[in-house]
């Protein structure tokens, strides 16, 4: 057997979790594309994006999830993390709002909803941003050693922090005990547009507004016309 065949390979579930606006879609968009955009738009309810990483002779997929991080799209981003075998907790080195959101709503539920032995890391973005900062990385990253997370500093822009980021959460998939044969099953993610029971039922909190949205999607595509 050739020293670089693979042996295995996993797909792995991971959601993305933080404040609208701390750049989790720009991390996402580093990782998969390498590429940065300054004309971002915030996410709507969730998007798919996956990658393929080969640590020794395994193959992990990350099938990745960036959540809406607004507060009227929550029960949505439950949908993306209540069987997740990895979450990623993001904040904003230019906002401390965001890393409080992080203690006070995002940890505790993914600790209430997400699969128990998940991998969890926490991440600081927009670290390129040194005028603006309010953010202690010291202060994160004892919390995030408190939390039992992988702690990283990551900025999309200078392309730095992010491929480490998975690398790191790969070899953690790896070397954890039992974490392959009790999360991975679990957390394979089916790419099919129907809902189970479960998510219809929290979709149904938002349906007016994505009605409102697509109305107004619409209507600007009717406004362009002609």
């Amino acid at each position: 057997m050739s020293s670089n065949e693979i042996k295995k390979n996993y797909r792995i579930k991971t959601a993305l979790l933080g404040e609208s606006g701390v750049g989790k879609s720009c991390i996402i968009l580093r990782y998969i594309n390498d590429i940065f955009s300054f004309n971002h738009v915030s996410t709507i309810l969730s998007t798919y994006s996956s990658k393929t990483i080969k640590i020794n002779n395994t193959e992990i997929t990350f099938d990745i999830w960036d959540t809406a991080g607004q507060e009227k799209f929550r029960s949505i981003a439950k949908i993306n993390y209540k069987d997740a075998a990895v979450v990623i907790l993001v904040l904003d080195i230019t906002s401390n709002y965001s890393f409080q959101s992080i203690k006070d709503y995002w940890y505790p539920q993914i600790k209430q909803n997400a699969p128990e032995n998940a991998i969890i890391a926490l991440v600081i973005a927009k670290c390129d941003i040194k005028e603006n900062q309010e953010v202690d990385p010291d202060e994160v990253e004892n919390y995030a050693s408190s939390i039992d997370a992988l702690f990283k500093l990551t900025s999309s822009l200078e392309n730095t922090g992010i491929n480490e980021l998975f690398e790191e959460i790969g070899k953690k998939i790896l070397s954890v005990d039992n974490f392959l044969g009790t999360i991975i099953e679990r957390s394979k993610t089916k790419l099919t547009s129907k809902m189970d029971e479960d998510s219809t039922e929290l979709f149904s909190e938002n349906t007016t507004e994505k009605k409102k949205i697509d109305n107004k999607n619409s209507k600007k595509k009717k406004d362009r016309c002609c």
